[in-house]
């Protein structure tokens, strides 16, 4: 896929905190380490989960997936609420490997292009369009490999230190640091 401006994809969309500048698909530069926790998205140890596992890439995050029978809405397609956890995890874990911290989504406005059917194997991106603060924007897209996106997203987030998310979640803060040294920069207290 050749890259393209975001701005060229999203042309309504006005950044809320001021850009970073980036360039698509520039290729895996890392993999990256577990969550500690039993989140829905990518937690290996949540038996219900997606089981999502994201490589860092120099703009922000990627990963390969298929949706299976059990996250069906109509029937061989995938549920719209699946469809967004994928856009949302994948922005999500931009934010942690190039904040250094997680973010907390306080806005997210999903846009699906073309049905995500069950059984297709799926390429989900997102990237950090800004950072301002305890602020942050990212945009993220699911689609086919070398292929049509197939739903995309816009996303604000407050974000949160390992302090913060220990005392929200109940998971232990020295292990949140840890992670956070491993997947991104440094995480700083907001």
């Amino acid at each position: 896929m050749p890259a393209t401006s975001p701005a060229s994809r999203w042309p309504r969309w006005k950044p809320t905190c001021s850009p970073i500048p980036h360039t698509l698909q520039t290729g895996v530069i890392e993999d990256t380490p577990r969550w500690p926790g039993q989140c829905f998205g990518c937690s290996p140890d949540n038996p219900a989960g997606l089981h999502l596992h994201f490589q860092r890439t120099t703009a922000g995050c990627q990963a390969n997936h298929t949706l299976d029978a059990r996250h069906c809405g109509l029937e061989g397609m995938a549920h719209g609420g699946i469809v967004s956890t994928l856009l949302d995890e994948t922005a999500a874990w931009a934010l942690i490997m190039h904040a250094g911290c997680l973010g907390l989504t306080t806005r997210m406005e999903v846009r699906f292009h073309s049905p995500v059917r069950i059984g297709q194997p799926l390429f989900l991106e997102a990237w950090v369009v800004s950072r301002h603060g305890r602020h942050a924007a990212t945009r993220a897209e699911v689609r086919l490999p070398e292929g049509p996106v197939l739903a995309s997203c816009e996303a604000d987030w407050a974000l949160a230190s390992a302090g913060v998310v220990a005392r929200m979640s109940g998971l232990d803060r020295s292990r949140l640091e840890s992670f956070f040294r491993s997947a991104g920069p440094a995480p700083a207290e907001p």
